[in-house]
C-alpha cells in the first residue's frame, strides 16, 4: 500500500487561544501571531518539519457557516465541539496534492464530504502581508467525530515554514505520534488502517505508522502502561476520540530543565516527560520524547 505523508498538525479546541498561546510558549513552543478563517476560527501554530500543533478558538460565531460542503460546515463543526469540552478535534495529514490524495483515499473506502480552498491573511517575520492559500479535502466519519481527519496542501508553504518560527525553545523537531483512547478499538483502527496499512502491536494498543509520525489507539485500560500517572484527559465515554501527542525532541534532559524553570510539573514516562496540568494544554497530554 502506498503510505500517505502522514500527520500534518493536530487540531487543538481552546476557548481563550491567548492563554493557550502563552501556555504553550512556556513550554517552550514559538507561536505563530493568531490569525483567521474564513469560517469565524481563530489560528495560531507550532510549526515544525513539515508539521504542527494548531491551537483554534472561535472569533466569530457569525460566520461558522461559510463554505460548507457536503453537509460539512468547519467552523460549524468546531463550535458544536468546543461547545462539549475543548480538546483535539480533527487531525490533519500533510499533502503536497490534496486532490490525488483525496482520490487515494476515496479509493481505499474513505467517505469524503468534499474538497474546501481558503485563503488567509499572514505576516511571517521580515515579509509583508500576504495570503496563504490552503487546499482541504474533508474525510469526517460521523461514527467518529474526534477521531477524523482533513488533507491540508500548503500551495504557498514558504509562508508557514519560515526558520523563525521553527525555532523552539524546547527543540521541538515533529510530531512523532498522537493517540487515539478507544474503548471499542475497531472502528478507529479499522479507518487508520484503510488509510496507512496495517497496523503494529505496540507496547500497549496498537499503532499505525504513517509516512510522518504514528497513530496509536489505545484502550483506557491501558493508559497508564504508556502514560504513568500523567491525568487523562477529559472526554466523552465510549467515543474514540484524541487524547495525547507525542513531541520528538533531540534532547529530553534540555526539555526537562527548561520545564522545571518554567515551573511545571511533570509525570516521568518510559518514552519521556508529559506535562501534568492537561488542562492548560488544551484537554490533551502533551508529552516529549527522543526522536
Amino acid at each position: 500500500m502506498t503510505t500517505l505523508p502522514g500527520i500534518d498538525h493536530p487540531l487543538i479546541l481552546v476557548r481563550d487561544i491567548e492563554a493557550a498561546r502563552a501556555f504553550y510558549n512556556s513550554l517552550g513552543f514559538t507561536l505563530t501571531p493568531v490569525g483567521q478563517h474564513p469560517w469565524g476560527t481563530s489560528t495560531s501554530l507550532a510549526v515544525m518539519e513539515r508539521c504542527a500543533l494548531e491551537l483554534m478558538g472561535i472569533y466569530d460565531e457569525t460566520l461558522i457557516d461559510n463554505l460548507e460542503i457536503g453537509g460539512f460546515a468547519f467552523g460549524r463543526h468546531m463550535q458544536e465541539a468546543l461547545a462539549e469540552r475543548e480538546g483535539m478535534a480533527l487531525v490533519a495529514l500533510h499533502s503536497t496534492d490534496s486532490r490525488a490524495d483525496a482520490a487515494t483515499l476515496k479509493a481505499r473506502g474513505l467517505i469524503s464530504q468534499g474538497p474546501v480552498d481558503f485563503r488567509r491573511k499572514v505576516r511571517p517575520p521580515g515579509m509583508d502581508w500576504d495570503e496563504a492559500v490552503v487546499s482541504l479535502d474533508i474525510f469526517l466519519d460521523p461514527a467518529l467525530p474526534r477521531a477524523s481527519h482533513f488533507l491540508a496542501q500548503q500551495h504557498k508553504p514558504h509562508l508557514l515554514w519560515r526558520p523563525e518560527w521553527m525555532q523552539h525553545a524546547n527543540g521541538a523537531h515533529h510530531i512523532a505520534a498522537v493517540t487515539y483512547l478507544a474503548q471499542a478499538q475497531e472502528k478507529a483502527l479499522s479507518r487508520l488502517t484503510a488509510m496507512f496499512g496495517p497496523a503494529n502491536p505496540g507496547p500497549a494498543g496498537w499503532e499505525v505508522p504513517t509516512g510522518q509520525g504514528v497513530f496509536r489507539v489505545l484502550h483506557p485500560a491501558d493508559w497508564a502502561s504508556v502514560y504513568g500517572d500523567t491525568p487523562r484527559p477529559v472526554l466523552a465515554p465510549n467515543v474514540p476520540a484524541g487524547a495525547a501527542i507525542d513531541i520528538a525532541v533531540q534532547d529530553l534532559a534540555a526539555v526537562r530543565a527548561l520545564l522545571a524553570r518554567a515551573g511545571h510539573d511533570v509525570c516521568e514516562t518510559a518514552s519521556g516527560p508529559a506535562v501534568r496540568d492537561v488542562a492548560a494544554c488544551g484537554n490533551v497530554v502533551i508529552r516529549f520524547v527522543k526522536g
